[in-house]
């Protein structure tokens, strides 16, 4: 089974407890039912009963598809603080983005072979002397340091 399928069975695992939830009568019969209407079968291994394992990368997506017609959403949303507009997005504060910026631009000069934001994680976390879950986690006197850092070694030839 591929890592795609795998994920697909999870996201429909995830879409049965949403539908178990939020849709009035739906059980685990329904959800049989509505795999079963998209080419599920009895697997011996599953002593008859109706296994979404049993489907291919099509009719994986097709049963999702219909319990996106039932309103699941799959996407992710991301964190928005409270009191926010709805649908509006956190906002990245100035400091951050201004070290991403930098790195970047040392990326573009070819100062640093990897100009993603984990290498920069990992250099920010060699210059704190301390692990780091993400850039949010810096102080602001941290951040200033490793600003006029990234600025110096910018200057640089």
């Amino acid at each position: 089974m591929t890592a795609l399928n795998k994920h697909k069975l999870q996201l429909l695992g995830i879409a049965k407890t949403w539908a178990c939830k939020t849709l009035p009568g739906w059980d685990d019969t329904a959800h049989r039912d509505l795999l079963s209407r998209h080419g599920a079968v009895a697997l011996p291994s599953t002593e008859g009963r109706v296994s979404a394992t049993s489907m291919n990368l099509v009719q994986l997506e097709a049963a999702l598809a219909d319990y996106e017609a039932r309103g699941w959403n799959r996407l992710h949303r991301q964190f928005v603080p409270a009191g926010a507009a709805p649908g509006a997005k956190r906002p990245v504060p100035k400091h951050i983005a201004h070290l991403v910026r930098l790195w970047g631009r040392l990326g573009q000069s070819d100062k640093v072979k990897d100009a993603s934001r984990p290498a920069l994680l990992a250099w920010c976390e060699r210059q704190t002397q301390h692990t780091l879950p993400n850039l949010d986690a810096l102080t602001t006197k941290e951040s200033q340091k490793i600003i006029e850092a990234l600025k110096s070694w910018l200057g640089r030839d």
